[in-house]
């Protein structure tokens, strides 16, 4: 898989970023710490809640995630840390948002997406500790655009071998509510409480 090399970020992209986040409604804020591999990555991570027709500064997104449902059950990853329920992942060369999440979903979960995915939200990242070396994308700040997606077929075929994810499934929406998930996709199940 490749990597999109994103630019550096500017004062331009700065102003756009705070501009756009101004008065939107934050739904979380969390201190992550992603140290390891000898690079220590401490950074804060806000969950704003979006309207389907907002678009924030493309230059900045890096990845693109979703809550996955089929129906009242809502998708739930495993990987060696734990448990969550954002499948999805970095936008390789010359992908669009939508084009990234479908593939993304596809190789997490195995499955396909029904119709078009609505977006709900973003996470919003601020990098606390200096640039590491080698860093190839937006610095300080950068942006994971998250949707609200409905699975359609099932294609274990399709399922990245041996990547980060070790299990998926789904699961009742009253069993993943009880599940220690980050505060921001705590928020992000609330925000989506009137449709599951």
């Amino acid at each position: 898989m490749t990597w999109r090399s994103l630019p550096s970020k500017s004062k331009t992209v700065d102003q756009k970023l705070k501009a756009f986040l101004r008065g939107r409604t934050q739904l979380a804020e969390e201190r992550l710490d992603w140290s390891g591999g000898g690079r220590e990555l401490v950074q804060t991570r806000t969950t704003y809640a979006l309207t389907p027709s907002d678009s924030p500064p493309l230059g900045l997104v890096t990845s693109v995630r979703a809550i996955l449902m089929r129906g009242p059950q809502v998708m739930v990853m495993r990987d060696p840390d734990g448990e969550h329920i954002v499948p999805g992942g970095r936008l390789d060369d010359g992908e669009g948002l939508l084009e990234a999440l479908r593939r993304e979903l596809l190789e997490e979960t195995g499955w396909s997406v029904q119709g078009e995915p609505e977006l709900i939200g973003l996470f919003h990242f601020h990098i606390h500790t200096p640039k590491p070396a080698g860093h190839r994308y937006p610095y300080p700040e950068f942006l994971q655009m998250l949707y609200r997606a409905e699975a359609e077929d099932y294609f274990p075929e399709a399922m990245e071998v041996d990547g980060f994810e070790v299990g998926a499934e789904f699961r009742a929406i009253s069993e993943v509510r009880r599940l220690t998930l980050s505060q921001g996709e705590v928020a992000l199940l609330q925000l989506l409480r009137r449709t599951i």
